[in-house]
């Protein structure tokens, strides 16, 4: 566990599956959000969480945030991100709390997983944004991220991120 501007930076554990899950639901319809009923679903939580790579962030015994940090499995996929990495690995389903937002947890959680990938093998870490998702695209250029192109996939415009180590 690390603590960061008050924040328990720690991963997920199976019995935190639903209250991840709620996290993710109460973005569906938000403005420049493309979660939907189908995705990221309780089901993406928990393969998450068995597979080691869900993190969160807990106040006062509360999970404030959630992110995964892994493998990039459809990195094939997508043209935009440097080819010169050759083990990048992939930062998604960011969600931080209502009531939680604009409270530093989510810029805490992106610094503490920057932090993380190196001891994990990642040479960078890459992510998809929704072309529309401003406040995401904020956070993620305020912790160094850099836009390195787009990319259209799952019926969705998206701006690529990635950040070298």
């Amino acid at each position: 566990m690390t603590q960061i501007n008050g924040f328990s930076i720690e991963k997920a554990l199976p019995e935190d599956a639903e209250e991840i899950a709620a996290i993710y639901r109460s973005h569906i319809g938000s403005p420049g959000c493309t979660w939907d009923e189908h995705y990221p679903t309780l089901d993406f939580v928990k393969r998450d969480i068995e597979g080691n790579f869900l993190y969160k962030a807990v106040k006062d015994g509360v999970i404030v945030a959630a992110a995964y940090l892994g493998e990039y499995e459809e990195r094939e996929r997508i043209e935009c991100f440097p080819r010169e990495l050759q083990n990048m690995g992939e930062l998604s389903r960011v969600g931080v709390k209502k009531g939680f937002q604009k409270t530093g947890v989510g810029t805490a959680l992106v610094e503490f997983l920057k932090k993380e990938a190196p001891k994990l093998s990642y040479d960078g870490i890459g992510l998809l944004c929704g072309a529309e998702n401003f406040s995401a695209m904020r956070l993620y250029e305020k912790c160094g991220f850099s836009r390195v192109g787009e990319s259209f996939l799952y019926d969705t415009h998206w701006y690529c991120y990635c950040c070298r180590f």
